[in-house]
């Protein structure tokens, strides 16, 4: 026999989370799936702008007391930097701190508040094929779960998003746009494979690769160094493992030949136009929202996830058609412009570094360092720095119930 939910949540990061958080706080029956257990690893520079701070707050009831006991959060400042190939273009303050969680930590505090409201967590669940039209989902090694709705949150290798139809799909865009990434975490030291210095601030290195970034962030266990940048061979026709060594080498690591590499894809400016089909709603990586200038990941699955589950919540009313359209409705308002303006900014600071040099950037950071915090921190929109608000769907709302003991600040 087949088990039944109304929605079943393919993915427990903080997307499917979110979803499933929101859902389960409406007291429909949910399944949270992933294929491993919490906690598990995850590559993840771990940055928490203020607008994420604003959506645990809101979706998972979750205070900054809440993320420091059991959330992974380790570290705060309101400083950063800006640097091209090495070279400081800009030392900030920004109003509000940037805040670092430890992603097995912090994934694993909201599944279980997504628990807590009743979700069933089923670990060790790798999902095989989805049928969006049936909202029949199956397993590895066997069995069939069945739903309502399905929201896929599987990330940027999703398998559920193989059950959108080609044109939904968009299978060109989407190989095209899908970044590399590295990442490592290096304890401080001066010996080979070390980091040769504390980081305090996070710092975003722009100039290589061409087109991408490289960052530096504080990390629970030593900084972690990383690059992103689309699948392209530079023009010496270097790979994209050669790139991120001679990064370490610019940062001042010795010997980094011998650091153990971890890579990941990462969507970079290919969020699908129809993130929904039948009964299935992508969200977070799985539909490829992420922002593609910084890079940003957390807040825009926390947000898809919500405004996935409530195209749910609308769809259970109103019809399964309903569902999509109350999703992209809430996407088209909110995430999409920034998504749109963001890409269309990293395009021209790119194509300014490759064409004319650092003079472009060196400018654009040096002319209004606050306004760009605020844009990173969400206070204002990538559409010409504009004040921007958030529109939150159904289901979503301040005072609901976080963890068990938990503390809302």
């Amino acid at each position: 026999m087949v088990k039944s939910y109304d929605v079943l949540v393919a993915g427990a990061g903080p997307a499917g989370a979110a979803a499933a958080a929101v859902l389960a706080g409406r007291g429909l029956s949910v399944a949270l799936l992933d294929r491993a257990e919490h906690p598990r690893p995850k590559l993840c520079g771990g940055l928490l702008t203020a607008k994420s701070v604003d959506a645990l707050a809101r979706i998972f009831g979750l205070g900054l007391a809440d993320l420091t006991r059991r959330g992974g959060l380790f570290h705060q400042t309101p400083q950063y930097l800006f640097l091209h190939r090495g070279r400081e273009l800009l030392r900030g303050a920004a109003a509000e701190p940037f805040r670092f969680v430890d992603r097995p930590a912090f994934d694993a505090l909201l599944t279980a508040v997504a628990v807590a409201r009743g979700a069933e967590y089923l670990p060790g669940r790798t999902v095989e094929a989805c049928d969006a039209a049936a909202g029949l989902v199956r397993l590895r090694g066997g069995g069939e779960l069945a739903a309502r709705f399905v929201i896929g949150a599987d990330g940027a290798n999703s398998v559920t998003r193989r059950a959108l139809a080609p044109a939904d799909l968009e299978r060109g865009l989407w190989r095209r746009n899908l970044a590399a990434a590295i990442e490592v975490e290096l304890p401080v030291g001066s010996g080979p494979g070390q980091f040769p210095r504390e980081v305090l601030a996070p710092e975003l290195h722009v100039g290589s690769p061409a087109a991408g970034y490289g960052w530096v962030f504080p990390g629970p266990r030593g900084p972690k160094v990383g690059i992103c940048g689309l699948r392209r061979p530079d023009r010496d026709g270097r790979d994209f493992g050669a790139l991120f060594l001679d990064f370490l080498l610019l940062l001042g690591v010795a010997e980094p030949e011998g650091v153990a590499l971890h890579g990941h894809p990462l969507p970079y400016g290919n969020a699908l136009a129809r993130p929904a089909s039948g009964r299935l709603l992508l969200a977070g990586d799985a539909g490829g929202f992420v922002e593609p200038l910084f890079g940003e990941g957390i807040f825009y699955a926390l947000a898809t996830g919500a405004h996935a589950a409530s195209g749910v919540l609308h769809g259970l009313k109103h019809g399964e058609a309903a569902a999509a359209a109350e999703y992209e409705r809430l996407l088209a308002r909110t995430v999409r412009p920034e998504l749109v303006w963001s890409d269309r900014l990293r395009w021209l600071l790119f194509w300014a570094m490759q064409n004319i040099g650092a003079g472009p950037i060196r400018g654009f950071v040096k002319s209004a360092p606050a306004a760009l915090a605020e844009m990173v921190h969400g206070r204002r929109s990538f559409r010409l720095l504009l004040g921007k608000t958030w529109e939150w769907g159904e289901g979503v709302g301040p005072g609901l119930a976080g963890i068990p003991g938990g503390t809302a600040d």
